[in-house]
């Protein structure tokens, strides 16, 4: 495994990407023009124009660990980045301020994820709910189910990418717990694959939570979205031991919240593509800069309240590594931290920014 037998390497990946970052923000007044997020987006939390190009050097170095890697030995890690190219590119074209719509990015992540099916040979083969699991045996079924949870992880992702570190975050405590589940049952191939990706987004999580001047952008975020669904996926299909409702908690946070937003659009009759200030981290930032934080800097409001977040993404991975073989407990503790989300979301409510346009 990569991870065990090049450990100085795997490292250099990081510096690889974190090198590439520092290349980018000292060129930014060259690339600005087309690489640079708006100030004046409806959810934007910065102030200054940032290069959302973040995800080039993530890929970068995934493509370089998988070409040292590799060496023959096997294509699933380069079959699973091939797959998501239609949304990774997707995503990089909006991030270069090419107005690609919302159905077109929608449609792309579906394509990533037929492509993944077609590719790796893999689908989610139940999820534990009778009825369910008697209609998921008919293949296609299954198909069109598995290529829906994917495509909802991957604009998930999306939607969480909204401060410094979070969802690159969210993505390191997914890879993490992903490892940890597949060295449990004995799947090094799962482990090497998640490890390197995990040193690869290190290298870019370091630069964005503690300094802010990158973003991951679309792309970035649809990568990561797409590669831990598809490592979650994997697993299930590979390893019936491992209760899917473990790997859904693993990374329920991002998850919970898109479904949350989904729900309050359809309540407001708005149209779900629309952006607001509601989500759990424009919430959880509102909280913390109005109660404690609004003598910081801008970038350190932003930094402490992702980690606020993260250490509630680091417990439901960590419980779902505990309940990786208990599908009971595994829905009991989904059900348990989407309630508590909820609840904190509607306490938090009165303290949004969103109340006061």
């Amino acid at each position: 495994m990569f991870g065990q037998t090049f450990t100085t390497d795997i490292m250099l990946i990081s510096l690889l990407v974190f090198g590439i970052g520092i290349l980018i923000i000292a060129t930014r007044p060259l690339h600005q023009s087309f690489t640079s997020d708006r100030i004046d987006k409806v959810q934007g939390l910065h102030q200054v124009p940032v290069p959302r190009i973040g995800g080039l050097p993530v890929v970068i170095g995934i493509i370089t660990g998988l070409w040292f890697w590799n060496a023959g030995e096997g294509m699933t890690g380069w079959l699973l980045l091939a797959s998501a190219i239609p949304v990774f590119l997707f995503g990089v074209a909006e991030d270069l301020h090419f107005d690609i719509s919302p159905a077109a990015r929608l449609f792309a992540a579906i394509i990533s994820g037929a492509l993944a099916v077609w590719l790796l040979h893999a689908w989610l083969p139940d999820i534990r709910v009778p009825v369910f699991d008697d209609i998921m045996k008919f293949a296609p079924v299954g198909i069109c189910l598995t290529i829906f949870a994917s495509t909802t992880m991957v604009h998930a992702y999306n939607l969480s990418d909204g401060l410094n570190g979070l969802c690159s975050g969210f993505a390191l405590i997914a890879l993490l717990g992903l490892q940890a589940i597949a060295l449990s049952v004995g799947d090094s191939e799962i482990a090497g694959i998640a490890n390197l990706v995990i040193f690869a987004v290190a290298g870019f999580w370091g630069l964005n939570f503690f300094t802010g001047k990158i973003f991951l952008g679309d792309g970035g975020a649809y990568l990561l979205g797409h590669l831990v669904a598809w490592l979650s996926i994997l697993l299930s299909a590979r390893h019936p031991e491992v209760s899917p409702w473990a790997l859904f908690l693993n990374t329920l946070v991002p998850i919970t919240d898109t479904i949350l937003a989904i729900i309050r659009r359809l309540r407001h009759k708005q149209a779900l593509d629309e952006p607001d200030r509601l989500h759990l981290h424009h919430l959880v930032f509102d909280f913390l800069r109005s109660r404690w934080l609004s003598r910081c800097p801008l970038w350190q409001q932003n930094s402490l309240a992702a980690c606020v977040i993260l250490v509630l993404a680091a417990a439901c991975s960590a419980t779902a590594y505990h309940s990786l073989g208990f599908t009971s407990s595994a829905i009991g503790f989904c059900i348990a931290y989407v309630l508590m989300i909820g609840v904190v979301m509607h306490i938090l409510q009165p303290y949004s920014s969103n109340n006061l346009r």
